[in-house]
């Protein structure tokens, strides 16, 4: 008897089909996602179009520092304004009393409150002839007259804090020029030295008033005991003066500021004129 095999059922797998259900199936390559990253303020497309990630690529992070930084600014600004139109509180006033600071108004002026300080006199004035300066005739002048020898000093040239003293030599004799702008007054100094230039320099404002200092000695503009005497000068037109003397010279604001203070010794005692 003869049977029957069913041959559709009791296949043998070859070694081909053996290999192939064992065998590891072949890599597929990375496919590479293209992600987008969301714009800044674009209005090309909606935020769900987009993939937020992160990018080091230098613009974009450029891009979210200038974002941050923006709103920070603006969250800033609106809170000083809601601090400031929300209170109700008076504001903060500071009030300088009377008789202090710049308040201080003397010949229709403000005056400066005590201000102490150590400035050496301007030496060595330059001066010019009437051809040279050119100055308008109705420029006020400070006029000092030594012998034959004549010489001017322009009044605005004093108004620089390191001008209001001038250590001046004509004919070897000292003479020194003092000028306030607050109280439009003028002081000439000399000594009984010859050749050399007096060391007066400017100590400041003090009781509202200009003082200077001279070899440690602290005196005041109108100082009764200054420790130099005073030396005639008339306060003119430069036009009136030239008329009179018109050979004269003149200063318009050039000099030599000296680069050391001889006229205080911190390593001496301090003497006041005015208390004498």
């Amino acid at each position: 008897m003869s049977i029957d095999s069913d041959n559709s059922n009791n296949e043998v797998p070859s070694e081909l089909d053996t290999a192939d259900e064992h065998s590891t199936p072949a890599a597929t390559p990375d496919v590479e996602v293209d992600k987008k990253i969301n714009p800044l303020f674009s209005d090309e497309a909606d935020d769900d179009d987009y993939n937020f990630v992160e990018s080091d690529e230098p613009e974009s992070r450029i891009a979210w520092y200038f974002a941050g930084f923006f709103i920070i600014v603006i969250v800033t600004g609106v809170f000083l304004l809601f601090m400031f139109f929300s209170t109700d509180k008076p504001r903060v006033r500071i009030v300088i009393p009377e008789g202090e600071g710049w308040n201080v108004m003397i010949n229709g002026k403000q005056a400066p409150s005590d201000t102490p300080m150590m400035l050496p006199g301007m030496t060595a004035p330059v001066t010019l002839t009437p051809e040279e300066a050119r100055v308008t005739e109705t420029e006020q002048v400070i006029g000092i007259t030594i012998g034959d020898e004549h010489r001017a000093y322009i009044v605005h040239a004093f108004a620089p804090l390191g001008q209001k003293v001038i250590n001046d030599l004509i004919k070897d004799i000292p003479i020194t020029v003092t000028y306030c702008d607050i109280y439009e007054r003028a002081r000439v100094f000399t000594s009984t030295e010859r050749g050399e230039y007096l060391t007066v320099g400017l100590g400041g404002w003090m009781n509202k008033e200009m003082f200077f200092y001279f070899d440690n000695i602290r005196f005041s503009q109108s100082s009764q005991n200054a420790p130099l005497p005073d030396y005639p000068y008339i306060i003119t037109t430069w036009g009136e003066w030239l008329e009179v003397h018109p050979e004269s010279r003149i200063y318009l604001g050039d000099g030599v500021i000296p680069e050391d203070n001889l006229s205080f010794d911190s390593d001496k005692p301090e003497i006041s004129a005015d208390d004498q």
